[in-house]
């Protein structure tokens, strides 16, 4: 099995031109799964050939805003793409 990790930014909470928030995409088989959904989160992943129906399931490492800025755009998104209320999993911390 390969597992493909991108990361998709690595920025912080101060807004650079040249970087994105903080996320990872992890692929396997078909699964994609976002490991948090920082600021530009869905140009990244369009670059890297996925959208945001695709995604399996988004686990958000911690609650700190770089980590979870563009988490409703991931949401809406997948929505808008499909029109379909296809749960997405979200895993985190309580």
């Amino acid at each position: 099995m390969t597992i493909d990790i991108t990361l998709l930014g690595t920025g912080s909470p101060i807004p650079a031109p040249d970087r994105a928030g903080p996320s990872t995409l992890i692929s396997a088989e078909g699964e994609h799964f976002l490991v948090d959904a920082g600021r530009g989160v869905l140009m990244r992943m369009a670059a890297a050939g996925v959208g945001a129906p695709q995604l399996s399931a988004v686990l958000l490492t911690h609650l700190h805003s770089d980590h979870i800025t563009d988490l409703n755009d991931v949401i809406t998104t997948r929505w808008v793409m499909t029109f379909e209320p296809t749960p997405l999993t979200i895993v985190g911390p309580v």
